[in-house]
């Protein structure tokens, strides 16, 4: 009887715990400066992790008055952990930064949004 409660307990706290990739998040991001004066350059930095359904990166920059964006394909397990993109000699205006990892099918995997504010 007391295996019998034990297994259950561990079988419990393997489920709370989860697998490997319980909690992970596909991209992170980090965006610099997220305020300043214009026209100002921003450097968005995309931490990526590994995985072989990894397939394409875009990132975007938008306000009501301006939109850019940049994408790249990716190798899978096989790419680079950390992508960057420099969006040059911004006017003033309040954006969104957005960035997505795309698996197969063109279907997002992961995505990560910042906000930056440039007078």
């Amino acid at each position: 009887m007391r295996r019998g409660v034990n297994w259950i307990v561990i079988c419990a706290l393997l489920l709370t715990i989860g697998g490997p990739a319980a909690g992970r998040e596909v991209v992170r991001g980090r965006v610099s400066p997220d305020y300043g004066f214009a026209p100002a350059d921003i450097v968005v930095q995309a931490f990526i992790e590994t995985d072989v359904l990894n397939r394409a990166i875009s990132f975007v920059i938008e306000s009501p008055q301006f939109y850019e964006s940049s994408s790249t394909e990716l190798e899978g397990d096989r790419a680079p952990r950390t992508k960057e993109v420099r969006f040059r000699m911004l006017p003033a205006g309040s954006y969104e930064v957005t960035v997505t990892v795309y698996g197969g099918n063109e279907q997002p995997r992961g995505r990560f949004v910042s906000h930056v504010e440039l007078w």
